[in-house]
């Protein structure tokens, strides 16, 4: 009887040190700034209780580790994770979603196309899709972000609104030199970004939406990349991602 007593002591005793060894983690509640011109998203949280560190994650796949609560993430992607851990036990993961918002296809005509109803302007609203608007109705003029000068029949330019006076926006584009639209992932940081900038087929373009004129900031300037999917005579067709938080220059597609 004694044995039995003991051995069910023992075993209540390992019980009671299992449920000791067992932590439950909160989930990391994270926010972020933007630096480096818009190259990084410095991630920060409060500090978890028992947590050994935290992992990082990026687009589903574990990146990094960290024993402090804050985070330079400097690799662009669509979706960044948090989680704090306490030996092999993992807390739940809290997201910044960082992806672009991405238009598929967008037609918009020079501005030499002879029916003044075919769009030459195209602007980006609030959820980040781009949209087409006629020029002549001088009611879309507000939401215009570019439009397309026609230097002639075979070459047509992105420009900005504030050049045609159609808003104050001084909204700029560059070349990237690439082709490949899926491998831009940041666009360059402000400089050489020009308005108007010849339109090439095949192009990708990096854009910088910088109202004020100002340079670079986190109020309301915006970045993201055209590809010039093609061109026939003034009609231009496009593919657009457009990043929704301000000042990132991260352009990874959702």
């Amino acid at each position: 009887m004694r044995k039995l007593l003991t051995l069910t002591a023992f075993a209540l005793l390992l019980a009671f040190v299992g449920c000791e060894s067992e932590v439950t983690l909160e989930t990391p509640d994270v926010s972020y700034t933007i630096t480096d011109q818009g190259a990084t998203l410095a991630l920060t949280w409060d500090e978890i209780a028992d947590a050994d560190g935290y992992y990082i994650y990026a687009d589903g796949v574990k990146i990094d580790s960290v024993t402090t609560p804050s985070y330079d993430a400097t690799t662009p992607a669509a979706l960044y994770e948090v989680s704090a851990y306490a030996g092999s036990d993992e807390s739940g993961k809290d997201q910044i979603d960082c992806g672009a918002v991405e238009t598929t296809s967008l037609i918009v005509y020079g501005s030499g196309d002879p029916s003044p109803d075919h769009p030459s302007g195209f602007g980006f609203n609030a959820s980040g899709a781009a949209t087409t608007y006629a020029v002549s109705d001088s009611t879309n003029w507000p939401y215009i972000d570019y439009w397309i000068h026609s230097v002639s029949a075979n070459e047509q330019e992105f420009a900005s609104p504030s050049q045609a006076s159609y808003n104050d926006e001084v909204n700029t584009t560059k070349n990237s030199g690439q082709t490949d639209y899926d491998a831009v992932t940041i666009c360059d940081a402000p400089g050489g970004y020009i308005a108007p900038n010849t339109i090439n087929a095949n192009a990708v373009y990096y854009f910088w939406i910088d109202p004020d004129g100002d340079g670079w900031g986190t109020n309301n300037d915006y970045f993201g990349k055209i590809q010039v999917v093609g061109v026939n005579g003034y009609a231009v067709t496009l593919k657009l991602a457009y990043q929704p938080i301000a000042g990132l220059r991260w352009c990874v597609v959702e």
